[in-house]
């Protein structure tokens, strides 16, 4: 199944309760920094049973396999953890420049981080160059239609016709023209003022 949700919950009418009735998903940006232990508790608790939480991050991820990398891909992935059953999955975005060669001395270092932490779904939004690296090592692109899973951010037009079948995640900014029928597709209550009714 492709869950649909925004980019983010703030700006939503009535916050993350609605939210969380309307969309069975949401991405978070953890691109300045991760969330801290207390908000993804409440989230999570404020989050019905199925619900998924995705996060997209991280600014000081230097792509360059390093002691510091390593503590700071530890702490990404530890504090997406604590999700526990209701973690979607994560989306890392690399610089412009880095080589085939540097990602797969990289994603080397990730993966011995995912052996400590645990395996969680990745997609990457990367230069075409390294696609083929990132496809052969079983990761998901961002807005490729084929992989291990779906992850499509603002997809628009560009794409054609999305599959309804598979696994995967479809997130919109909230300011898309695309974000207006996911919320009635969804079934959300709305008062007429615009924000959700308690409850």
């Amino acid at each position: 199944m492709i869950l649909e949700g925004l980019k983010g919950y703030r700006g939503y009418p009535g916050g993350f309760k609605a939210y969380a009735k309307a969309f069975p998903t949401v991405e978070l940006s953890w691109w300045h920094r991760v969330g801290d232990r207390k908000t993804i508790s409440r989230l999570r608790a404020l989050a019905p049973e199925g619900f998924r939480f995705s996060v997209c991050g991280h600014k000081h991820l230097t792509f360059k396999p390093s002691g510091e990398e390593r503590r700071t891909l530890r702490r990404f992935l530890r504090r997406f953890r604590l999700f526990g059953d209701k973690r979607g999955a994560v989306q890392l975005l690399v610089p412009a420049g880095v080589e085939p060669t540097q990602l797969a001395h990289w994603l080397d270092l990730l993966e011995e981080v995912q052996k400590e932490v645990g395996p969680f779904p990745l997609a990457f939004q990367a230069e075409e160059a390294l696609h083929p690296l990132l496809q052969m090592r079983g990761y998901a692109l961002v807005n490729q239609l084929e992989g291990p899973f779906l992850y499509l951010v603002d997809p628009g037009a560009r794409l054609g016709e999305i599959p309804q079948e598979g696994e995967g995640y479809l997130y919109v900014s909230l300011g898309s023209s695309q974000a207006a029928p996911s919320v009635l597709h969804l079934g959300a209550e709305v008062d007429q003022d615009g924000s959700a009714p308690e409850g």
